[in-house]
């Protein structure tokens, strides 16, 4: 046998320990990334509704995932959403992002940016649905099999730019009894500087939210 160096015999043992040391380093990251996290049981979309038929009597109902519900503050001013995210009443868990705009009373740009979900905080469900016979609903934004609902969500959210607050997003539709002031589906923000808690316009349209369980 050939004569190793001490000094090479040395560099030999560091680097099988390095090496050593590494794997054993690698074996839980790598456990940890095939952990995926369970799918949140519930998910909604910022919703612009197209109805089918005469407008006052409706066949059925197309949702589309390019909605963008808004709110008014006291000056006038809007901010509007669009986006989708999911959440978990049972852990608390909540996700979520999209973008806002905030426009003058005038309709002038004063600001624009990209919300995302931060926590959850609260989620009331409330029975009701379209109550229209032989209606089609068309363009379903949940999984598959998924079943809808109304209710209202609470989240904890950032705006890029504008700090935290908290949105708040509801899903009103026709059979629902109707909590007081309300009539439909709409939106309300608050948060550092901003007050957007006038949905009444808003609830007049065909922009809204959807819920869906999974």
């Amino acid at each position: 046998m050939r004569h190793v160096p001490r000094q090479a015999k040395l560099a030999l043992q560091g680097a099988l320990a390095l090496s050593m040391a590494l794997a054993v380093a690698l074996v839980p990251a790598r456990e940890s990334g095939a952990q995926q996290p369970a799918p949140l049981p519930f998910t909604f979309y910022l919703t612009h509704y197209e109805l089918i038929g005469d407008m006052q009597n409706p066949t059925g109902v197309r949702y589309q995932n390019n909605g963008a519900p808004f709110a008014q503050a006291r000056d006038g001013s809007r901010i509007t959403f669009t986006g989708q995210g999911a959440w978990d009443p049972a852990t608390e868990r909540a996700t979520g992002d999209g973008t806002y705009v905030i426009r003058n009373r005038a309709g002038k740009l004063r600001r624009r940016g990209t919300w995302q979900a931060r926590r959850f905080v609260s989620f009331r469900m409330l029975r009701g649905w379209w109550g229209i016979e032989n209606f089609t609903e068309e363009g379903w934004q949940g999984p598959p099999g998924s079943a809808s609902f109304s209710g209202f969500l609470t989240l904890r959210v950032s705006l890029s730019g504008r700090g935290g607050g908290v949105l708040r997003l509801w899903c009103l539709m026709p059979t629902v009894p109707k909590p007081r002031g309300h009539v439909s589906d709409g939106l309300s923000f608050v948060g550092s500087g901003l007050r957007y808690t006038d949905f009444r316009e808003q609830e007049q349209t065909l922009e809204g939210v959807m819920f869906y369980s999974r």
